[in-house]
């Protein structure tokens, strides 16, 4: 700041105290596998006014929350499936985008992350290349996904709605 002004200082005064009376506060991390971790839920067509879905996912390092998210689908999934994928979709590209900045740092990862889905439908049609005649309706730019998993950069998995992690996220969105 060249030519701070009296807003400035202001802002100063007021974040100073709370940065001191915080100093003891922050996210703590325990160790474990380095692992990556993802878990995805949608709830379809949840929002009773519009019908579009609600995505959630978080993401895991070893056993640690490292990011999560709850948002609206921009569009009305046709079904529950596509609504799911979508949801995968999300998730699989916020873990390539951890993997690339884990690359960056120069920092290894031994396994492959694995996102865990409780819709076989949209694990099987992210994992099985012919399985999309009926899919035509998803936009071409969700079926990253797929090739994400054949390329191996992760994996799709199955998980009960009883152990779905992510599903608490949903319900602040709607």
């Amino acid at each position: 700041m060249q030519s701070p002004t009296d807003d400035h200082f202001t802002a100063v005064k007021r974040i100073l105290p709370y940065l001191k009376g915080t100093v003891t506060l922050g996210i703590q991390f325990t160790r474990g596998p380095f692992t990556l971790t993802a878990y995805s839920d949608a709830d379809w067509a949840g929002d009773t006014c519009d019908r579009r879905s609600v995505s959630g996912y978080c993401l895991f390092m070893g056993n640690n929350t490292i990011a999560w998210c709850a948002k609206k689908q921009a569009t009305v999934a046709r079904s529950s499936t596509e609504s799911e994928y979508r949801c995968l979709a999300h998730t699989a590209a916020e873990l390539s985008w951890l993997r690339m900045l884990f690359k960056d740092l120069q920092i290894p990862l031994f396994h492959v992350p694995t996102i865990w889905c409780e819709n076989i439908s949209a694990i099987s049609l992210a994992s099985n290349p012919v399985f999309h005649a009926r899919t035509k309706q998803i936009e071409v730019d969700y079926h990253f996904i797929r090739e994400k998993v054949l390329h191996k950069d992760l994996q799709v998995r199955h998980i009960s709605t009883v152990d779905q992690v992510s599903f608490s996220y949903l319900s602040a969105v709607c």
